[in-house]
């Protein structure tokens, strides 16, 4: 039975997700086909091993806090849920969440957060 790779879309008219076979992917890396490592930060390239139709889909998303972690998770995706039918691929860290500085008269057990957490978005899919 087909695994899937499930990556959530953000901002995509009609396409809330899109699915990849598992058994395809032959590499991800970072960035785009402007050139090796162009716009890693913002950019997933996925390579298939397809005998028809698509061999690279490009993936456009938020930049990740720490460098790398878009990748992770791609890999991560990848490789888990063993026993599933579909993978979904996690979002990374885009903006660190910051809790309030600790007062004098103090907080009575709360955590007051000045800026939330906000998680990378994938906004566009292209096959090529």
């Amino acid at each position: 039975m087909a695994k899937f790779l499930k990556i959530p879309l953000t901002g995509v008219a009609n396409t809330p997700e899109q699915l990849i076979a598992i058994d395809q992917v032959v590499s991800v890396v970072p960035g785009d086909v402007a050139g090796p490592g162009a716009n890693p930060t913002t950019t997933t390239r996925i390579f298939l091993n397809a005998a028809a139709a698509f061999d690279t889909i490009q993936i456009t998303h938020t930049a990740a806090l720490v460098a790398g972690d878009v990748l992770a998770a791609f890999n991560a995706a990848l490789t888990a849920n063993p026993g599933g039918i579909t993978s979904t691929l996690g979002s990374p860290v885009a903006i660190a969440q910051v809790p309030q500085q600790p007062s004098i008269s103090g907080a009575q057990g709360r955590t007051v957060v000045t800026t939330a957490e906000v998680a990378v978005a994938y906004t566009a899919v292209a096959f090529s």
